[in-house]
């Protein structure tokens, strides 16, 4: 719950215009909250205010510390060199992660934005190399299934002209690399995790929030740079995603119960690879509108 301690507050109105629900009104005596059931808690308020006036009683009072000077900041080209620096890693060391680096991943990942700052990401660490075969091995065996549906359904559109299932529809490409995958998990050789020692997944609960892949694709951002920053790389995992989706087996081992659903999966591990070079790609794809310079 919000509250304003007007023995603090010196009626400067900094927190009025940045309160997200505009829910703060100057009084005569200090700022008023209007409506504290509105408050969805952003601390916006409480970051600008330079007597330290709003208290806020769902939140920890030590994390408000103060921001860094602006001289502090790292410069936009070394940051972009940062960014561009991190690349999906698929070559591991049979080196466990540490679980305090994977606690400073987490907290990385906590602190993303969220919509309505209903912070609905909840996260789960797969570690251990006898359950992450199993989760493998499940994942494979679930994709092999659905690639070989998939190639039926082809082949029926293709013979048959029969109407192509939209959930295949972007799956054309895949039942080979599905296939190769299974086949090289037999020879112990991973193509799925990459023999990574740590994984780890981003859930909601459904209908916790109208913006959960984007929630949870921010904060899975932070945390694969925040890896990058530890010496540790990263490979985010869409054919696991696809997997818990079709997998009752699969979602049972994760704990993961029909009301929630999974958004983001990457393996986390020390590289056993050292690239030389930063990251290329095609050139933006963007279209201005009204002005330009």
């Amino acid at each position: 719950m919000i509250s304003i301690d007007l023995k603090r507050c010196t009626l400067c109105g900094l927190c009025v215009p940045v309160c997200v629900r505009r829910i703060l009104e100057e009084g005569d005596k200090g700022v008023v909250v209007t409506d504290p059931e509105l408050c969805i808690d952003c601390g916006h308020c409480k970051a600008v205010c330079p007597t330290d006036a709003p208290g806020l009683s769902h939140l920890d009072e030590t994390e408000f510390e103060p921001v860094a000077n602006a001289d502090k900041l790292p410069d936009p080209s070394e940051f972009l060199r940062f960014l561009r620096r991190r690349r999906s890693t698929r070559v591991y060391k049979d080196k466990p992660v540490e679980i305090e680096k994977l606690r400073m991943i987490l907290e990385a990942g906590r602190f993303a934005p969220t919509g309505g700052n209903r912070q609905p990401c909840e996260c789960i660490v797969v570690r251990g190399r006898e359950l992450l075969d199993q989760v493998r091995s499940l994942a494979i065996q679930t994709l092999q299934k659905l690639g070989e549906a998939a190639k039926e359904a082809f082949r029926r559109h293709d013979q048959l002209k029969e109407p192509l299932p939209e959930e295949f529809i972007p799956l054309q490409n895949y039942p080979p690399v599905w296939e190769r995958m299974a086949r090289k998990w037999e020879e112990g050789i991973d193509l799925l995790f990459y023999h990574a020692p740590a994984l780890i997944l981003i859930r909601t609960k459904r209908g916790a929030t109208t913006s959960a892949d984007v929630d949870a694709g921010l904060s899975a951002m932070q945390m694969v740079l925040m890896a990058e920053t530890m010496g540790l790389g990263t490979c985010l995992n869409g054919f696991l995603v696809t997997a818990i989706k079709r997998s009752e087996e699969l979602r049972k081992v994760l704990n993961i119960s029909d009301d929630h659903q999974v958004h983001v999966t990457f393996t986390v591990g020390y590289p056993d690879v050292e690239f030389l070079r930063l990251v290329a790609r095609n050139p933006v794809n963007v279209k201005w509108i009204g002005d330009e310079r």
